[in-house]
């Protein structure tokens, strides 16, 4: 078990640091887009993002997940299987992007009322384009476990991504559409480089066996990813019709600041589908995936009480006095995103029996929901109901896709375990509240302290850690302290 969470929680870490970099893009240059945005602009921002995302998920038909599958589980010759899936990706996306690049006008009207966003959507739309090969390259390198090339590549990517950024907004002052375009032109130069890179590896050949596998495993993910995005980004189009475009602007700096948290979740999410499929054929399975879920669970609610504790003074350092709203959202969005990596930990039976047909089903009733509840909440609440609707339905989507996948493969989760973790959470986030805001550098040195002190004795109070854990914590830190003398 330790060396399995030591192998987790190292490529994690490589994973993270590279993936995760470009993930973070938004919320490291926040103190400039606030300062070159009006909230009215980032919500146009996102709105823009939102909807090449859409066309992205139909784009990808789950072919990065059912590549991996392909090649780790069932053993498919790896140049064949990443051939096939290139060659398709790259015609299907000229087909699907292509065709919403014509029909540009009319989606700019329905989306914000006019066509003055016309060529802007149509960057996004190229953009969308040049990304497929991303899917492969990735895929690809994590299937053959060269976590040093994917971090270097994804830091190049970051470090380009930022600097057009900065040179489209600061010094060439074009806004929303510079930012766009500065996308474009990076998705344009690593696009050559994943080509580059893949080209030794790949073959003049399609395989139809092979695909009709891979879309067999990918194609369900569509409506699920759909699905999936209806609940991270719906309620964007519900505020800018029931209430403005600078309140959808003040959300997404908000949800950006909580999706800090979709790092920690990524990062996992990297690297756990090869260490899943491996542990799956033990015998130990269940076990194994018990407790990883309790440490997991641990660290992740960890990170989300520091980011829910720190978000009014992140944003009050980071941002100017017309975004500092934003913070009311962020610990509702760090939860969710707390539910929303529990439910990838606990997909364990039906990647895995063959049952995947049932995650679109459980997903787009989670999305219904959200939808609902977006309907019901954001006309008075705005978007405070925007981020509870959120919180509800990740909730929702985490009990019923846990419940799921118990039916088909029974897990014995430490559930008290888990609700200690909670107790300890809700205590330490309740004293937060209590500390004064007047100066957000000490009001922060307060609460980094209660997170780093209060919340571990919490859980020992509560017995949480087992004789065993303990022993290995006198351990580490034993030879953390010898080593230092």
């Amino acid at each position: 078990m330790l060396q399995t969470l030591k192998t987790l929680s190292k490529h994690s870490l490589i994973y993270g640091l590279g993936g995760g970099l470009n993930k973070l893009l938004a919320f490291l240059l926040l103190p400039i887009f606030t300062r070159y945005l009006t909230p009215a602009d980032y919500g146009l921002f996102s709105l823009l993002l939102v909807t090449g995302g859409v066309a992205g998920i139909i784009t990808q038909l789950g072919l990065g997940s059912a590549l991996f599958r392909e090649v780790i589980y069932f053993d498919t010759d790896e140049r064949t299987a990443t051939s096939t899936a290139l060659y398709f990706l790259i015609g299907e996306s000229l087909l699907i992007f292509g065709g919403l690049a014509l029909f540009a006008g009319p989606l700019s009207q329905l989306i914000f009322g006019s066509t003055l966003q016309t060529e802007t959507l149509r960057l996004v739309f190229y953009t969308g384009i040049l990304r497929v090969a991303e899917i492969v390259f990735m895929a690809r390198l994590r299937i053959k476990e060269r976590a040093a090339l994917y971090s270097a590549v994804s830091v190049a990517r970051f470090l380009v991504g930022a600097g057009l950024s900065i040179l489209y907004i600061v010094v060439l002052k074009q806004g929303v559409s510079g930012l766009i375009i500065a996308g474009l032109i990076q998705a344009g130069i690593f696009a050559g480089v994943y080509l580059v890179i893949l080209l030794p590896g790949l073959r003049p050949v399609v395989s139809g066996p092979v695909l009709r596998s891979m879309l067999l495993f990918g194609a369900p993910m569509v409506p699920a990813g759909l699905a999936d995005l209806i609940m991270i980004s719906s309620d964007r189009y519900f505020l800018q019709q029931y209430a403005s475009t600078a309140e959808v602007g003040l959300y997404s700096l908000g949800y950006t600041i909580g999706m800090v948290m979709n790092l920690a979740v990524w990062s996992v999410q990297l690297a756990w589908p090869a260490l899943m499929f491996s542990i799956a054929k033990q015998e130990t399975a269940p076990q194994q995936f018990a407790r990883i879920l309790t440490y997991y669970v641990l660290v992740l609610g960890f990170l989300g009480l520091g980011l829910s504790l720190l978000a009014r003074e992140l944003l009050v350092i980071m941002t100017t006095p017309e975004f500092h709203g934003a913070a009311a959202v962020v610990p509702l969005v760090a939860v969710s995103y707390i539910f929303y990596g529990v439910r990838y930990m606990t997909n364990t039976a039906l990647p895995t029996r063959d049952k995947m047909k049932y995650v679109p089903l459980i997903i787009i009733l989670a999305a219904l929901v959200n939808l609902g509840l977006n309907l019901l909440l954001i006309p008075p609440y705005g978007m405070l109901g925007a981020a509870w609707a959120t919180l509800i339905s990740y909730f929702l989507l985490t009990v019923v896709s846990t419940a799921v996948n118990q039916h088909f493969w029974s897990m014995p989760y430490e559930y008290v375990r888990l609700l200690k973790v909670t107790v300890a959470w809700v205590a330490i986030y309740g004293l937060g509240l209590a500390v004064p805001a007047a100066n957000p550098w000490v009001g922060g040195g307060i609460k980094l302290l209660l997170l780093v002190l209060g919340f571990p004795v919490i859980l020992w109070v509560l017995r949480f850690f087992d004789r065993q854990e303990l022993a290995t914590v006198r351990t580490l830190l034993g030879g953390s302290l010898g080593r230092k003398v």
